[in-house]
């Protein structure tokens, strides 16, 4: 049974990380998209060959002829549309950050378990068999006991009309759009709790109300080991992520894409390795989670506890570096 998808949102980001991966997947359909410019979904629509524009997103999230809820609007809007999609029974598929506030993560997570629906977290990188790679030599502790990570994410983002990463009422700066990534690598790998020993933004204008251009965050383990997360809109392009342990260490480029061209070297024992790692693209990938996630399959890892874990140590980290201050939760 073909799985038909709507997306919310005419945005830049659907187009490769859901129109593009569905021509690889079978069983998946993009069918409609919403915006809230009925025009401009309508040109969005006959730009990708979709079949319907809808005029608003409870139209789209009430039609019969979409089966599951692709959200690719501003982080302000995740939780209220995620929200309103679980309520009509469709599965959600939402863009990272899941949410901008630990309650409104809540509040999904809350409103997924109510309506016995399915809410994923659109951390594709996930699914691709390089991080999984990384995650199992990791925790076998093949590396002996680990002392460092130090993860980052830059991409050089410049400021222009409607550019929402430039805009922190819409969910931008560094740390959400680009800092949520090398969390999640670092967290998912570890597979433990992270806690906040300093953070320091750089802002636009200087002003702490704004968004941040840059993020550097340190963090510990229970087991002591120290993590370093980078991220930034004003420096040259680098996705990285390295593990230093007492036997070894794991270095990769480009966990966030590696389709599009990787390295991954280890060393054990003083015995380096490199491989690489075939595989669809991670937007197919995360579809194919997704799709069989929507039929019984296996359940999806990002999502629920995991997402909320990572909307709590970006809040962490934001408050502390804007105010100096420990966050409350």
């Amino acid at each position: 049974m073909t799985l038909r998808i709507g997306i919310l949102g005419a945005a830049r980001v659907a187009t490769y990380a859901l129109i593009d991966a569905a021509r690889a997947v079978d069983g998946v359909m993009v069918q409609a998209v919403a915006a809230r410019d009925p025009a401009r979904a309508r040109a969005y629509a006959d730009q990708h060959g979709l079949a319907r524009a809808y005029p608003d997103y409870q139209a789209l999230i009430d039609a019969d002829d979409v089966d599951a809820v692709y959200v690719a609007l501003p982080p302000s809007l995740h939780a209220r549309w995620s929200i309103a999609a679980l309520a009509a029974g469709k599965p959600v598929l939402c863009e990272k950050p899941f949410a901008l506030t630990i309650a409104d993560a809540e509040g999904m997570v809350a409103a997924e378990a109510h309506h016995g629906g399915l809410l994923m977290e659109a951390q594709h990188s996930h699914y691709h068999p390089l991080a999984a790679h990384m995650r199992a030599l990791v925790q076998s502790g093949a590396l002996g006991t680990l002392t460092q990570v130090e993860a980052e994410f830059c991409v050089p983002i410049a400021p222009a009309p409607g550019e929402i990463r430039y805009d922190r009422g819409l969910g931008g700066g560094a740390l959400w759009d680009l800092g949520v990534y090398p969390a999640y690598w670092a967290a998912s790998a570890l597979a433990a709790p992270l806690s906040l020993a300093a953070a320091t933004q750089r802002w636009v204008t200087d002003d702490p109300a704004g968004a941040d251009i840059a993020t550097d965050a340190r963090l510990t383990t229970a087991s002591g080991t120290a993590v370093r997360l980078r991220c930034a809109m004003d420096a040259p392009l680098s996705a990285q992520i390295r593990f230093t342990g007492s036997r070894g260490w794991l270095a990769i480029r480009n966990p966030l894409a590696p389709h599009c061209g990787h390295e991954c070297r280890w060393s054990v024992d003083g015995q380096e390795q490199a491989q690489q790692f075939a595989g669809p693209s991670t937007y197919a990938a995360q579809l194919i989670a997704f799709r069989d996630a929507v039929h019984g399959g296996p359940p999806v890892p990002t999502r629920g506890a995991a997402s909320l874990a990572t909307i709590r140590l970006l809040s962490a980290i934001d408050h502390q570096a804007r105010t100096g201050a420990p966050h409350a939760d």
